[in-house]
């Protein structure tokens, strides 16, 4: 028969045993309790608004329904998660086409780097980049290039004229034997 001494010197080695052979799982417990407490000081009923000073909100909205023509749903599939659908890139990581002068020059340019791609170091409005494009000739057709590179080059502020698809296929024939990604010195010299 137990005395009632026995009963309290047993409850810490039990609670000690808990705490050793279940570490993980306290330490998760505790964590997530120390998290949930955050989210007292948290007030998200009405969560900040964004407001564009460049006036892109219609560009997005239309992006994002794909109201904006061919060229805004081809844009919003293959380019809007790297270009994001403002067009103003990834500081650092994607280069802007908003306001992106190679967008604004010979169609052939932008025509040669969505049809194989882009690789390499490069400066865009004084931001470096060094990355890599995928090549889209084997998905887009040359209507398709054609539709997303007009609406690029007429989105976000760019003003250039549109591309047709007979110039995509003009580029296509001209560049078939291009094998691997642009680099900025061979886009500007394959003119």
């Amino acid at each position: 028969m137990r005395n009632c001494d026995e009963a309290p010197s047993r409850l810490p080695r039990f609670i000690l045993g808990l705490v050793k052979n279940n570490r993980s799982l306290l330490f998760g417990l505790a964590t997530g309790l120390l998290l949930s407490g955050c989210y007292a000081f948290v007030d998200d009923e009405t969560p900040p608004e964004w407001k564009d000073p460049a006036g892109t909100q219609q560009d997005v909205a239309a992006i994002a329904a794909g109201s904006g023509g061919p060229g805004a749903s081809v844009y919003n599939a293959k380019c809007a998660v790297c270009h994001q659908m403002t067009g103003k890139g990834i500081p650092n990581v994607y280069p802007p086409l908003a306001g992106s002068q190679l967008t604004a020059d010979d169609p052939a340019l932008s025509i040669r780097i969505v049809l194989h791609g882009f690789n390499g170091p490069i400066e865009r409005n004084g931001a470096k980049y060094n990355g890599v494009m995928q090549p889209w000739k084997n998905d887009l057709s040359d209507q398709e290039i054609a539709d997303v590179l007009t609406f690029v080059r007429s989105s976000w502020g760019n003003t250039a004229t549109a591309v047709t698809p007979e110039q995509v296929k003009e580029q296509r024939e001209k560049t078939k034997g291009k094998v691997g990604a642009y680099t900025e010195e061979e886009l500007k010299s394959s003119l």
